[in-house]
This record gives structure tokens, sequence and C-alpha cells, in this order.
């Protein structure tokens, strides 16, 4: 059982769970015969490898922002635990002889990792069967990467528009129509999801913190987190408090 930036998630046996970018992540409780494989790269790694998958899914799997955990086939399940094993037992001999090719088996088994968790999303319907403009996805990914490094300062959509060098108009289309999502709901997630964390984790006021967002004082902070958590900030911390005491 896991605290996911206050959200309780349930992992079970073949579980693979995204350890997403910017969240708080605690084991509230862990089973005797739990055991796990980890598998970390830094989120730039997507424009380093090269991949024959949409570069929105590519870059979906790898930058991931979700708590929600999946089962694959057994079969593809125990694929990747091995080529996950592999990898750890590479990345030490590497460390320890410093040889080139480890680190190149290393990106070519992380690439068909990648690939099998690829699959999955063409199991769902959510990429099978669905054609998408180059264009726009393109647009997506940029606005994405984007999002990632400018989120806290900017969550005018003009900034990302003039960024992009188009209107706002096609930038919102474009991402909607990939994605599914508006531009200024990506944005919320993205700065909801760092508050969440931050108020677990951090000592910060809510002022401060509403200064860190860019808001114009705490209550336009409070009444933009409660608008998509339900509560304000403080009552959030609170629980959040007494959840880890107990």
């Amino acid at each position: 059982m896991v605290n996911c930036n206050g959200s309780t998630v349930h992992l079970h046996a073949g579980n693979i769970f995204f350890i997403g970018y910017g969240k708080y992540y605690s084991f509230l409780k862990i089973s005797d015969d739990a055991s796990f494989k980890i598998l970390n790269y830094d989120k730039n790694f997507s424009s380093r490898i090269r991949l024959s998958v949409s570069k929105y899914d590519a870059y979906r799997l790898i930058n991931i922002n979700n708590a929600v955990p999946f089962s694959p086939a057994a079969g593809d399940f125990e694929t990747i635990w091995t080529l996950t094993s592999t990898l750890h037992v590479n990345c030490k001999r590497l460390v320890e002889q410093q040889r080139d090719f480890f680190a190149r088996a290393n990106t070519n088994i992380f690439m068909a990792i990648i690939y099998l968790l690829a699959a999955v999303i063409y199991d769902t319907g959510e990429s099978s069967g669905t054609v998408r403009s180059k264009r726009k996805e393109e647009i997506t990914v940029q606005f994405l990467q984007l999002v990632a490094d400018h989120y806290k300062v900017h969550r005018d959509l003009a900034f990302y528009a003039t960024a992009l060098n188009i209107s706002i108009k096609y930038l919102s289309v474009s991402v909607k129509e990939i994605t599914n999502d508006s531009p200024s709901d990506i944005l919320s997630n993205w700065l909801i999801t760092e508050a969440r964390a931050q108020l677990i984790v951090s000592n910060k006021t809510i002022n401060q913190l509403a200064q860190e967002f860019h808001f114009s004082d705490q209550y336009a902070f409070s009444k933009f987190f409660k608008k998509h958590v339900g509560v304000t900030p403080s009552l959030f911390r609170e629980r959040q408090s007494t959840t880890v005491t107990n």
C-alpha cells in the first residue's frame, strides 16, 4: 500500500506502477513476501533514444504522471521483470568496469521494456487504430516539455503558444486532440501535483507556497487548490500529517 501525493494506491503481485515526476511517495504497508524492481531514468532520456512508436506515446511512457498501477499479461510481466533485473546487474558492472558496451546494452534493454509497455497503450485502444496529426503530436510533446519546466511560473497559455510560434487556439486544439485534455487542465494538474507533494514533505507555509507558484496571495492559491482537490491546503496538510503519524 503506497501513499502517492495523499492518495492511497494498492499494489498487488504482477503490478507495474509508474512513479511520476515531482510526486511524493511513501509505503503505508508492505507484505512480508513483497519484492520490487525499480527502473529509474532522467526525464530527458526520451530525447536521446530512437523508438518506432509515436513521439507522444513514447513521451507518455517515459514521463508518465499518473498513479494507477496496471497488470500486464503474465508472460509480458515476466519478460519486463527479467529485463529490469538484467539492467540492474549491467549498471553495477558499468560502474565497476567502465565499459561502453554495457551502456549501449542498457539502452537497448531499456528500449525493449518501453516497446513492451507501449503495447499496453495499444491494447487499451488509446493508440490502436487512431490516426493522429504528426504536427499536432509534435506540438503536444513540445508543450508538455515546456510545462514540465515552467508550470510554476507560467499558467497563461499565451506563454506556451508564443514559445511554440502558434496561436493559443491552435495550441488548445492540438493538445486536446492528442491528449483529450485541455492545456489549462494539464497545467493545473502539474501544479496541483507539486502543491500536494510540497504540503506533505515541506514545512513551507501556505503563503510561501502561494508565492512559489506565483499566485497573487495565499487566498487565491487556497481557492485554486480547493477547486481541484476538494479541501483547502491547510486541511489537506493536516489530514496527511495524521496519516503519516498513524
